[in-house]
């Protein structure tokens, strides 16, 4: 699966303190991405199609960027300096477990990660045949931006 965006509303308030985006992914290597809804709506379609049986792979993906770029379209979105910080397995981990992720879940996106900078989503991007509707900077300015407003007027 490509790289949720939605795992991002994990940092808005980092991003609005800090305007720094913290991933364990290369800053340069560009990540296949999907918004959830996007997903669910392919699932919807797949559903009320009674031609469709079995199992199959559906590549659902929206766009492919670096963490660089993401920071580049956070902070034209936003209106704002926003900087990318990788993060090392170890810290990753520790700052999951620190906020109640049980170790072992941890450690499955830490490796997760690492299988992202090894290009796991290269295949998929290329197999897929159009791209899902929303894109990240439509994701950014309809979802993650309002997240962060909100967290302005508390």
């Amino acid at each position: 699966m490509p790289f949720f965006m939605e795992n991002l509303l994990n940092q808005v308030e980092m991003i609005r303190a800090q305007g720094t985006l913290f991933l364990a992914n290369t800053a340069d290597r560009p990540l296949a991405t999907v918004a959830t809804r996007d997903i669910a709506a392919t699932a919807a379609v797949l559903l009320a199609d009674d031609s469709w049986s079995g199992q199959e792979s559906v590549p659902v993906v929206g766009d492919a960027l670096s963490p660089d770029d993401m920071a580049r379209v956070l902070s034209e979105v936003l209106e704002r300096p926003v900087g990318f910080q990788q993060v090392d397995e170890r810290t990753y981990k520790e700052t999951m477990t620190r906020y109640g992720m049980h170790p072992a879940w941890a450690q499955g996106l830490a490796d997760m990660a690492a299988a992202q900078n090894d290009g796991i989503y290269d295949a998929e991007q290329k197999a897929s045949a159009s791209a899902a509707p929303t894109d990240f900077r439509r994701w950014c300015q309809e979802v993650l931006r309002p997240n962060l407003l909100d967290l302005n007027h508390s």
